[in-house]
């Protein structure tokens, strides 16, 4: 078929780019703060430091710029781009299909696309396409993948086709966790995992390698975050791919993982909307339902891509799922002849009304692949991107599939369909304008007009894809969402001592290397001795706590991985299921210690009720058993960073990103919950039950008491333990007392365990002023394992020290003892403490629930354990006031 289209200048473009590179509103937004659309109040989460955002939705109609010697209209040059397009150039400009596997002429096999061939090259240039997407087989190497960018760049703006020579958009799903593509990337743990840690600097930290990684090869769009609300735990597709199952979290992770991505000037795509996450089917293989109103969706899925619009996403993806309570209108299925509700990809009352009317959002709209079974089985090709189009798509994402040249026929016949569309009214020419309209604006924003093929090197690329500072991020990253739900008689971290035996149980292969990698790191750490022997087991559906009895008769501690895919797993003669069950019981009779370790989706921490330790990872990507300690192809980190912090070799602060239901005869409640979104135990839960009492005031050169009063040492049920009490010694002196030991500038007291008397210390004053004299307090147990709080949980635990005969208490003092405290402070870095007025207990409690993220704890029932819990969670001495003495 013969195609005529009218060209554009390169250089024009590249002129219009850098006009629009410098423009007002080319600029970015700081200080973007979302807001929720069911409450309207701000997610206060979001204000953490992050990136600023790029708003497409603010760009003003259009702006004078100074380029050197002119001054430009980038939006009148906008319009005349569009001006001089054919209707043909601007429905390729919509289009973004993949090569992902490529049979050339001539050729038998189907193989991955690595490389630009010449049929390859003249599909791009003759068409004039938007964009294209990769994906992993297109992605193996760094350098074997920026050359493939340039290349498809090459191509695009070669214009040896003469009809038109636009840079492309290079699109990827770059999700992080279990969707990545690139094979010689960082992998990073996910979203699920980044939920786990609520940090949203962690979340920004990984959006930054993203970007970082994609810029340096050359891929200008990212079809992430995914904003999905997961409250659904039989969700087939979505599932780790979320942050949380509470739309809140989702927002106040998802933004700052997106500006992260953006501070490389990659473009993003929020996915996917209006929401997939409270489905049990999978628009890969089905067409799902979710029979919501208006009103339920806003309160939930609809919140984090509000969030998103509100604070400059780039795009957002569409869900080819059923909404009938929006969208009522139905269509005959060509599969099985029966009326469905028409999906939003194709909805115009959702992508129309609600995005672009209610919401006023102004930034491309994409589909998701429209060759997945919810679309492909249901319209035909044609057929479903005129509807798309109709509904106000921007982009139609994989239309039809290509494979070699003679497929590009199914190409043809759709553009021909979509021009026939628009001779007849159906779709309009003013539709499309503004479509390429938003295109050409995005590709200006993103410096993807001023496409470069020197801007970019393979030195550059090497450095920046899988660097070592992106593996040490997504290390710590990792390691920093393992949580810990179960851990009774406190038997994490393991502690090992020479000759000691580690049996680590895997489900699947994959799974193995990961559970070496973290042991090996332990041992090149020193964390475990060199000593100590460790081997990885499969387990399978063959396997019993009878066939691997020589392996657990062998160990004296057991990793177990626990990875359950969906619900039909959790019965317990499923052998995913039974046979954890199996080694679980077989060691505990036996005395071993054994924890399981949730790799999947987290809902299986519910289903060994005898195990006295669980964590969850929230990741079971696999990886090249021949890598070294620092691997180099991107790999999964989650079960490495799992298997380090159960040794303690690393630090975790996880709390369940989504609530656990309890499990009932293999099937999961739909109304109980067995472990609450938030919960997670630190391993220095008998830390938490030591409460340090001071008085208000002492003297110089006098004694004053500390008591540490004990209360639940969660754990430390038999044997001895220690406990130690560091002291400032530039502030204060130790004072030796009967039954004490005095070493340095710490207290060394043994103790029985059971015995929860409390400990009475002396220390001497050295210096006037609000001195906090304990730098920290430690519990050593039997095992050597050492807990606790850290400095920070003492810093605000203060002595008012006067040098005169008189202990003041609450009364106000005179101006010279006055600046004598405030100049102590100022040399100590500390906060200047006012003895004129206190600050009651209660109020500086409610100080503390605003500040603290630490997840809820179970309620104890008894007072005096809360506030050795609350003094645990928050570091804050100030709890100190409900117990302080007077001199």
């Amino acid at each position: 078929m013969e195609v005529t289209m009218k060209k554009h200048s390169y250089l024009y473009l590249a002129g219009l780019a850098l006009a629009m590179a410098t423009s007002p509103w080319a600029t970015v937004k700081a200080n973007t703060e979302p807001v929720s659309p069911e409450t309207g109040t701000s997610l206060e989460a979001v204000n953490a430091p992050i990136a600023s955002s790029t708003d497409l939705s603010a760009t003003p109609a259009s702006e004078e710029l100074n380029t050197g010697e002119q001054a430009v209209d980038a939006e009148t040059q906008i319009t005349s781009m569009i001006d001089d397009m054919s209707t043909r150039q601007k429905i390729t400009q919509m289009l973004m299909p993949d090569f992902r596997k490529w049979q050339t002429e001539g050729s038998e096999a189907v193989s991955d696309l690595t490389v630009v061939n010449e049929e390859i090259a003249e599909a791009i240039d003759g068409y004039d396409f938007g964009g294209v997407i990769l994906f992993a087989e297109n992605v193996k190497e760094t350098e074997q993948t920026l050359n493939l960018t340039q290349d498809m760049q090459a191509a695009a703006v070669g214009n040896k086709a003469q009809n038109g020579n636009i840079p492309l958009l290079i699109a990827i799903d770059q999700e992080g966790g279990i969707v990545y593509r690139l094979g010689s990337g960082t992998a990073l743990p996910g979203n699920m995992a980044l939920g786990a840690t609520r940090d949203p600097e962690l979340a920004r930290q990984a959006g930054e390698i993203i970007g970082r990684e994609l810029s340096a090869l050359g891929v200008n769009v990212d079809f992430a975050p995914v904003l999905d609300t997961n409250n659904n735990p039989q969700n087939p597709v979505i599932g780790l791919r979320s942050f949380s199952s509470n739309p809140e979290l989702v927002a106040s992770l998802g933004i700052p993982l997106m500006q992260g991505i953006q501070a490389h000037n990659v473009a993003v795509a929020a996915k996917h909307f209006p929401g997939h996450g409270d489905t049990a089917t999978d628009s890969h293989t089905g067409l799902p339902l979710v029979d919501k109103s208006m009103e339920e969706l806003a309160a939930l899925e609809l919140a984090p891509f509000k969030a998103a619009m509100d604070g400059g996403v780039d795009m957002i993806m569409t869900a080819h799922i059923q909404y009938p309570q929006i969208e009522k209108d139905t269509y005959v299925s060509k599969k099985s002849g029966e009326e469905i509700h028409i999906p939003a990809t194709l909805s115009d009352d959702i992508l129309t009304g609600i995005v672009r009317n209610q919401y006023g959002y102004d930034g491309i709209i994409v589909t998701d692949a429209m060759g997945m079974d919810a679309i492909s089985q249901n319209f035909g090709e044609s057929e479903a991107a005129i509807m798309a189009i109709q509904a106000g798509v921007d982009i139609v994402l994989m239309p039809t599939v290509l494979r070699n040249k003679l497929d590009l026929a199914k190409i043809d016949a759709i553009i021909d369909d979509i021009e026939a569309a628009v001779a007849q009214g159906h779709i309009t020419e003013g539709m499309l304008d503004d479509s390429v309209r938003r295109i050409l604006r995005l590709k200006a924003k993103r410096g993807v007009l001023d496409f470069d093929l020197a801007a970019r090197t393979a030195e550059a690329a090497n450095q920046a894809v899988g660097s070592d500072l992106n593996r040490d991020l997504e290390r710590q990253i990792a390691a920093s969402a393992v949580t810990v739900v179960k851990n009774d008689d406190t038997i994490l971290p393991f502690k090992l001592t020479a000759g000691d035996h580690v049996l680590l149980l895997g489900a699947y292969n994959n799974e193995l290397p990961g559970l070496d990698l973290g042991m090996r790191r332990l041992q090149a750490d020193g964390v475990i001795p060199a000593d100590v022997t460790f081997e990885t087991v499969r387990y399978n559906a063959e396997s019993s706590s009878e066939s691997l009895k020589e392996s657990l008769d062998k160990a004296s501690h057991i990793i177990l991985v626990s990875e359950i895919g969906r619900e039909s797993h959790l019965a317990s003669d499923h052998w995913l299921t039974r046979v954890p069950t199996e080694v679980v019981d077989y060691a505990n009779s036996q005395g071993k210690l054994v924890v399981v370790m949730s790799i999947s989706k987290p809902y299986d921490v519910a289903n060994y009720p005898a195990a006295k330790a669980i964590v969850a990872v929230y990741g079971n990507k696999g990886m090249d058993p021949t890598e070294a300690l620092r691997p180099d192809n991107a790999f999964g980190p989650n079960i490495p960073a799992g298997v380090e912090v159960i040794f303690a070799g690393l630090p975790h602060k996880g709390s369940l990103p989504v609530d656990i239901p309890l499990i009932k005869d293999g099937l999961l409640s739909t109304d109980q919950v067995a472990y609450p979104i938030g919960f997670g135990l630190s391993y220095d839960e008998p830390a938490k039950g030591i409460l340090a009492v001071l008085p208000e005031a002492a003297k110089i050169g006098q004694e004053f008491p500390v008591t540490l009063e004990l209360g639940d040492l969660k754990g430390i049920e038999k044997g001895t333990y220690q406990i130690r009490l560091h002291f400032d010694p530039a502030l204060v002196d130790g004072v030796l007392s009967e039954g004490i030991k005095l070493e340095g500038n710490t207290f060394v007291v043994e103790k029985e365990a059971g015995d929860l008397s409390s400990i009475a210390l002396s220390l001497k004053a050295k210096t006037s002023g609000s001195v906090a004299p304990i730098l920290f307090v430690e519990l050593v147990d039997q095992l050597g394992r050492i807990f606790s709080l850290g400095q920070a949980a003492y810093q605000g635990l203060t002595v008012l020290v006067t040098s005169d005969s008189k202990v003041v208490t609450t009364t106000p003092i005179d101006k010279d003892v006055k600046d004598q405290t405030a100049e102590s402070n100022k040399d100590s870095n500390k906060d200047e403490v006012s003895t004129e007025s206190t600050v009651s207990a209660e109020e500086e409690s409610k100080k503390m629930e605003t500040t603290t993220t630490q997840p809820v704890l179970p309620n104890t029932g008894d007072s005096q354990n809360i506030s050795f819990l609350l003094l645990g969670l928050t570091g804050l001495a100030s709890l100190a006031a409900l117990k302080k003495k007077r001199s």
